[in-house]
């Protein structure tokens, strides 16, 4: 009978631990991969077309500030960063700000 009260307190103390501890291991793995070299060399490069001039880096695969207006057409300026968005966009895709529809 101790045996048993043993090994249920032993699965009950796993079913508590191991979730915390996967779930730490996943946020430290998650954090090294933010903060890999790789990922800051890209955002550097980036950084180094844009033309705002700001410390604030713009989300990943958006279209640079400036187009040379190429592209006027099908795209609406944020009236808050200047990034080009396309038409049907409610937000920026840059700073999240609200496009104006009646453009």
């Amino acid at each position: 009978m101790d045996v048993e009260v043993a090994f249920r307190l032993l699965v009950a103390a796993f079913c508590v631990v191991a979730p915390s501890l996967l779930f730490v291991g996943l946020l430290r793995g998650l954090e090294a991969l933010r903060d890999d070299r790789l990922v800051e060399s890209v955002l550097d490069r980036m950084d180094d077309g844009d033309e705002t001039g700001g410390t604030r880096r713009r989300a990943p695969f958006t279209p640079a500030v400036s187009d040379g207006g190429r592209r006027a057409a099908e795209t609406v300026a944020c009236d808050t960063c200047g990034a080009p968005n396309p038409r049907y966009a409610s937000y920026c895709g840059a700073c999240l700000s609200t496009l104006n529809a009646d453009d």
